[in-house]
Parts: structure tokens; C-alpha cells; sequence
């Protein structure tokens, strides 16, 4: 029968369906005038799949949500899904194939006729053994498997596998919480679940499900077209939920969550259409939220209203990650603003107007001088050596607004205005820590190319009987160029690490650990030491 699926289940209306990789659900079954046999009358999820909006020869027989999505198919053409358990052994289950986990080839030998030759792959035996232990899976990804539900399966599902922690069920046709319910009831150890890429109706009552997730702690609702406050009521049935994904949803704002969300530390909201920071700010009912991922969004401000500069907000406490890439971040102040995060340690913030304003050495610099915890930044950890090379630039980089704002070198007289202070909130910090910088550290004038040199020693100090060279090299320089420049020098073809002792810290070796970036970055200077090792 076109309507039965491989299970001897029957397709009925709101069930989901697809055909050629297109996704619809069925609002309609039953016959036509002047024809013959069952038609499905379908309301495809794309705009412009269908041919009408549901009515046909004037008469209306469902309803779509687009003027041009509607189709009348016959059962035959559409896939009608299968169910949960099914999926899992036609992908893990062991295959009664003998030459299952062995690849065969077709070889032509020069002189004679075309022959086959089985080829064994180097444990995809043991691969295939293994993955037809169902008890034994802990993981199973069915993304695009167009499971419909768990069907008449869910003993089967629940007896041959209970050990399923992480499952992704993510574009497939399960049509509502009820069916993913019937599914997950059945996975008592289950923790992950995507269920991403799914037209999932809502019941009347969230809580119909509340029995069926006890487990989850992470959930995945990626493009699933929902509100902020539908998100939240599909977070009332999961009682541990510690990470929630819901990228791709068109939100254009979110509001206090109440008591939901109580145990979630991560919040992922990618890829959304968020503007307002006001909103974020709304999210510190999160009381455990360590980290917010607003990548993809539309953000141009960030500001912690509730305290002034120099002292910690009340907001998001626990707070230690932001990552808010591709967004339209482009004020200074910004980046002034996560400083006053208590627990603040680690920012992506890639692909913002604020990274243009300098080059990205210039600017990763800034914002580790200006947040005093960070640990990490644009994935990049940042050292001990790097947060003191950042700070003293800021120094110097700085130093003449400072003076002309008030500032002094004299501590009695140091006095610089509160619009410096309000920009640079850190500065007065840097002047207690490296000392007020000079007045020649804070020339303005072009360098010329001789004055932007310095002079330093180039040694092996594993091997004494290799030459130490004096070179005069551009602070510009990268490190990777040095490196090329020494194998020259000594003829070297193998790989180099190289470091450097200061004048100023002796007894202190500072790595080179970063190809790419110039010498100035890491605060090298005129009669510092360069350690260059190879084997």
C-alpha cells in the first residue's frame, strides 16, 4: 500500500515526509475528483517546491503556509520514513554480507582479462564487529536518516540498545515533542541529544513529555524555527540540562528565562538576528552561565550599566566565556566593558568593525591590556611574557594622551582628566606596575628605517664552538623571516627554535612561540640575546 511504510505503519496527516532531499508534511490524504487511488497532499517546507496553496479545481483541501508550497503526490513517490531502531541497524548493524568491512577492486593486468581482486581494509573487520554490538554503542549519529519515530520498535530499541548516551537525530521526518519522546523514553542512559533540522509541533502541554529526558544535558535545536519563549518551554523537560545549542532560529530578542535554564553553563545562540545588548544582559538569570557563544549576530554594543569604572559588575558572575565573532562590535569601550566581568577569561571577537581600526597584532594587543584576567584570546592562550609585552606597549602607545590629559611622571602631580581615565580605565594601573613611561619611550615622530633597527647577539648556547653573530635587524621582522635568515647565516637545514634573554630580566628565556607575529611584539630590544637551537 502507498501508504505504508517498511514497518506495516501507516502515514497519517501531520506525519512528515520527503522526496529528492526535499522535507514537507502531510495535511492532506485521500482522493480527488476524476481520479483514482489516495493522493497525499503535501505543504513542503521550501516556498516554491509545490504548484498551489492546497486547493485544487477551486475547492480547498488543506491548508499551506506559502502560496505556492502545496503538491498533491501519490505515497509512492515520497520516502515515508522509517523507524528509530530500524535506522540504527541498517547503519551499525552487523551485515550478513561476506565480504562486509572489505573493499573489492577491479584490477586490469597488462596481457590479460579484466579480473576482480578482494582487497581486505586494514580493520574495517574488527570496525564492523564492533559496530554491530548495538548494546555496546554510546554513540549514533541518523542525520538525514528520515527516521519518523520509534514506531512498534521501542522494545527492540530499549533492550538491544541501552547504552546509547550521545544520539543525533537531527533532519529527519519525527513530526512533534510526542514522537521524539517515544524515541528518547526508550534511552535511559541518554545525556546528548541533537534534534536539530526537525519540524517538531509542540504539544498543548510541554510537560506531557517530562518523563522521556530526565538524563539529557546537552540539547541541540538548531534551525527548528522556534521563539525564544517556545525554546524555553521545550527546556522545562529536561531537569539537567547543562548545555543548550539553538543557533539558526532568526531570534530577534530574548527575555529573562525565569526559572528556567537554572543548570545551564554553556548558551549557544549563533547565527541568530540578536541586536540589542539589553537583551543579553537578560540571560543573567542564568546563574551558572560560564559560557555564551553570540557568534553571527548583529551586536554593536556591550555595556554593564550597573557600575562605573574600575568595579565589577553584578552581571553574569560566573561568566568566563564570550564569543561574539561577526558582529558590529566597533567602540573601544566595549572591550573596556568585559573587564568588569568577575570571572571573565577567554574572548573570540573575529570578524568586528574593532578589528579593522588596527592590524590583528595591534589589536589582540589592546584588548589583553585592557582585560586584566584574560587567559585566551581569539583562541590563542596568552602568556605571562605577552601580557607584560601588551601592557608596557599600552604604555607607551598611550603615554602622550596621557599627558596632555593631566598625567604626570611626578606622582604628586599625576592627574589625568576623567575622560582619559573613562578610556584607558587600566592606565593608571600600568603606571603603579612598569613605572610613569618616558618621554623618548613616547615619540610620536615617524621612525626612518635606521632608527626602527635594533642591535642584537644571534648565538647557540648549546655550543660553544659556533660563531655568536651581531646583527642589526628591524623590529618588523617576524620571527618565521628570522628563523629563515639564521639557516642561512649557519647553514642550517634543520629546524630551529629560537628565544631570547632581555638585558633588563636576566636569567629570564622568553620563547619566539609565535611564527608570525614581529619582533616588537615581544618586546625584544637593542642588546638583548637571541638563543638559536637545532639538533
Amino acid at each position: 500500500m502507498d501508504l505504508q511504510r517498511s514497518d506495516g505503519s501507516e502515514v497519517e496527516v501531520n506525519d512528515r515526509v520527503a522526496a529528492d532531499g526535499h522535507f514537507g508534511t502531510v495535511r492532506f490524504i485521500g482522493s480527488l475528483p476524476d481520479t483514482k487511488g489516495v493522493w497525499i497532499g503535501v505543504d513542503w517546507d521550501e516556498a516554491d517546491r509545490g504548484k498551489h496553496d492546497g486547493s485544487h479545481h477551486g475547492h480547498r483541501y488543506f491548508t499551506t503556509r506559502h502560496s505556492k508550497s502545496g503538491s498533491f503526490v501519490r505515497g509512492k513517490k515520497l520516502d515515508l520514513g522509517i523507524n528509530c531502531f530500524e535506522a540504527i541497524v541498517d547503519r551499525y548493524g552487523k551485515q550478513e554480507d561476506p565480504n562486509a568491512g572489505v573493499i573489492t577492486e577491479e584490477l586490469f593486468v597488462v596481457g590479460s582479462n579484466q579480473k576482480k581482486t578482494v582487497v581486505e581494509m586494514v580493520g574495517a573487520k574488527k570496525v564492523n564487529e564492533k559496530q554491530s554490538k548495538l548494546d555496546a554503542l554510546q554513540e549514533v549519529v541518523l542525520r538525514g536518516c528520515l527516521v519518523y519515530g520509534v514506531g512498534d520498535s521501542s522494545e527492540k530499541l530499549r533492550k538491544c540498545t541501552p547504552n546509547i548516551q550521545e544520539l543525533d537525530l537531527s533532519l529527519n521526518l519525527i513530526p512533534s515533542w510526542q514522537r521524539l519522546a517515544e524515541i528518547c523514553k526508550c534511552l535511559p542512559n541518554l545525556t546528548d541529544l541533537n534534534a536539530s533540522d526537525n519540524q517538531l509541533e509542540m504539544p498543548k502541554d510541554m510537560l506531557e513529555c517530562r518523563d522521556c529526558f530526565q538524563s539529557v544535558k546537552i540539547l541541540k535545536l538548531n534551525r527548528v524555527n522556534y521563539t525564544w519563549q517556545q525554546l524555553l518551554e521545550c527546556s522545562r523537560v529536561f531537569p539537567r540540562l547543562e548545555q543548550l545549542h539553538v543557533c539558526f532560529n532568526t531570534l530577534t530578542s530574548v527575555h529573562d528565562p525565569g526559572n528556567h535554564l537554572q543548570h545551564v553553563y554553556l548558551l549557544n545562540l549563533e547565527s541568530n538576528s540578536l541586536q540589542t545588548w539589553e537583551h543579553i544582559l537578560q540571560l543573567d538569570a542564568c546563574l551558572r552561565l560560564e559560557s555564551l557563544i553570540l557568534n553571527d549576530n548583529k551586536i554593536e554594543f556591550i555595556s554593564f550599566p550597573d557600575t562605573n569604572r574600575g568595579s565589577k559588575t553584578k552581571f553574569f558572575p560566573n561568566l568566563k566565556h564570550i564569543y561574539i565573532n561577526n558582529n558590529k562590535i566597533s567602540q573601544w569601550s566595549c572591550i573596556n566593558e568585559l573587564d568588569k566581568l568577575k570571572s571573565f577569561e577567554d574572548l573570540q571577537i573575529n570578524g568586528n568593525p574593532i578589528q579593522e581600526t588596527a592590524s590583528p597584532e595591534t589589536v589582540r594587543q589592546l584588548i589583553i591590556a585592557k582585560i586584566a584576567n584574560l587567559k585566551k584570546c581569539q583562541r590563542t592562550e596568552v602568556t605571562d611574557e605577552e601580557r607584560r609585552g601588551a601592557e608596557i606597549d599600552y604604555l607607551k602607545r598611550f603615554g602622550p594622551d596621557w599627558l596632555k590629559s593631566g598625567g604626570h611622571q611626578d606622582p604628586s602631580q599625576n592627574n589625568p582628566s576623567e575622560d582619559f581615565l573613562t578610556q584607558h580605565p587600566r592606565f593608571q594601573h600600568f603606571v603603579q606596575v612598569y613605572g610613569a613611561p618616558e618621554s623618548s619611550e613616547m615619540s610620536k615622530k615617524p621612525q626612518k628605517l635606521k632608527d626602527s633597527l635594533i642591535e642584537i647577539k644571534i648565538l647557540n648556547p648549546d655550543d660553544s664552538n659556533i660563531k655568536t653573530l651581531q646583527k642589526k635587524l628591524p623590529v618588523t621582522m617576524t620571527v618565521q623571516k628570522l628563523k629563515a635568515l639564521i639557516q642561512r647565516l649557519y647553514k642550517v637545514d634543520s629546524e630551529i627554535k629560537l628565544s631570547y634573554v632581555s638585558k633588563k630580566m636576566e636569567g629570564c628565556e622568553i620563547d619566539f612561540d609565535n611564527d608570525l607575529r614581529p619582533l616588537n611584539y615581544f618586546s625584544i630590544e637593542a642588546g638583548d640575546i637571541v638563543y638559536a637551537r637545532w639538533s
